[in-house]
């Protein structure tokens, strides 16, 4: 019976208890993320590729340029290679 918007303390329950039970089915246990935690270890200590396309002198001189405020972007141009590469794609 529904009084003013009050519900039995029965469904309210029953509500509860359906949570729960989903709660558990995702609960992992320990071992489950212990086998996780390695599987990140076992990446993580995968060589890393030394030969990236990283030019390390224009990064330090863009953080520079960007500390300094200095750094210079030309709106315009971003705008432009961004609507050329949408009529490529």
């Amino acid at each position: 019976m529904k009084v003013n918007g009050y519900q039995p303390v029965s469904s309210v329950g029953s509500t509860d208890s359906s949570r729960t039970q989903g709660a558990q089915k995702t609960t992992r246990t320990s071992s489950e993320l212990q086998q996780q935690a390695d599987v990140v270890t076992h990446l993580s200590q995968l060589p890393q590729d030394s030969s990236q396309d990283i030019d390390h002198v224009r990064v330090a001189e863009l953080r520079d340029a960007i500390r300094d405020g200095k750094l210079v972007m030309n709106t315009e141009k971003i705008a432009e290679a961004l609507l050329q590469d949408l009529t490529k794609g």
